[in-house]
């Protein structure tokens, strides 16, 4: 039985992201040597979803992944942290997705390889014969790495459900345009807010006008988030300026995707206002700005509400 406090599905990625660096200076078209920094979980579906369960949520995962060990890995991965996993489709003779970051001797990017075509296989063929079980979730969190039919069915039987979108990447984002007036609720950066809007975004002003352009669709809920300078708010009644909290910043890595797994965690359960959730969402980009890699795993939902009571907006 889903808890009305905590009931949220995440629908989008959940893969594995390596990083390796170059031992010697990197060369094009060539063999490199490496050593491997890293390989851990990720997608924005799935960091979203972790964090919304470290927080007390009850959260589903709906989503797709190859029928090997990666695949394997993930479920159980989220099924040993208590996220409900039977909504993830095994999809035969394909490969989990993945992020490869090649670093050079340096630390810069010298190459980014995504391989995400695994998730052009959820269809909403696919997905049809769970409607049901779907719209039982009355809070959606889909990430726009699903495909855009997907994406436009989603939105045209959410039902009662809320449909809060993840814009995921400025291209990405561009899937989002052609059912803005069905989202419940979006949250991007700057860049991808120029992709939905229209508007370029150098400065507040600008993020303003692109948020009233975006109003203008219907979006009830919008927030635009503009890195270390904070984020703009709006809803039916005003819009608000809201700045960054304090904080010793360690690694900016999965901040983003913590600001809304916070606001979400929040704003889902009845009792809590718009404003409090920003507030929320700000106190999870803090503390996981403050950690090594994407994740507070040794979070609790006290430390988040006391530095949380710091946020304060301005109304524009």
């Amino acid at each position: 039985m889903i808890n009305p406090a905590s009931n949220i599905l995440c629908l989008g990625a959940a893969h594995f992201d390596r990083t390796l660096q170059c031992t010697e200076t990197f060369v094009p078209a060539a063999s490199n040597p490496v050593r491997t920094l890293h390989r851990k979980p990720g997608g924005v579906s799935r960091n979203i979803a972790v964090h919304l369960r470290l927080l007390g949520c009850n959260v589903g995962m709906l989503g797709a992944v190859g029928d090997d060990g990666d695949g394997d890995q993930i479920i159980r991965s989220l099924s040993e942290i208590g996220i409900d996993t039977r909504q993830i489709r095994k999809i035969p003779g394909g490969h989990t997705a993945g992020y490869t970051a090649i670093l050079d001797e340096t630390g810069e990017l010298a190459l980014g390889l995504m391989d995400a075509e695994v998730y052009d296989r959820l269809t909403y063929d696919l997905l049809a014969d769970q409607l049901a079980n779907i719209q039982n979730w009355p809070w959606w969190l889909v990430d726009a790495n699903l495909p855009t039919e997907t994406l436009t069915w989603l939105a045209n039987q959410k039902g009662t459900s809320r449909f809060c979108a993840a814009t995921v990447s400025p291209s990405k984002s561009a899937r989002f345009k052609p059912l803005l007036d069905k989202l419940d609720v979006l949250i991007a950066n700057r860049a991808e807010a120029n992709v939905l809007s229209g508007i370029e975004i150098n400065d507040i002003d600008d993020a303003v006008n692109a948020i009233k352009s975006l109003r203008d669709h219907g979006i009830p809920h919008i927030v635009v988030t503009l890195g270390a300078k904070g984020v703009i708010s709006a809803d039916d009644r005003e819009i608000a300026f809201w700045r960054p909290l304090p904080t010793k910043v360690v690694d900016v890595n999965g901040a983003g995707d913590a600001f809304y797994s916070g606001f979400l965690s929040a704003f889902s359960k009845p009792e809590t206002s718009f404003d409090a959730a920003i507030g929320t969402g700000l106190a999870m980009a803090s503390l996981t700005a403050e950690t090594h890699g994407t994740t507070v795993w040794n979070l609790d939902s006290k430390t988040v509400q006391e530095r949380a009571l710091n946020a304060y907006k301005e109304t524009i």
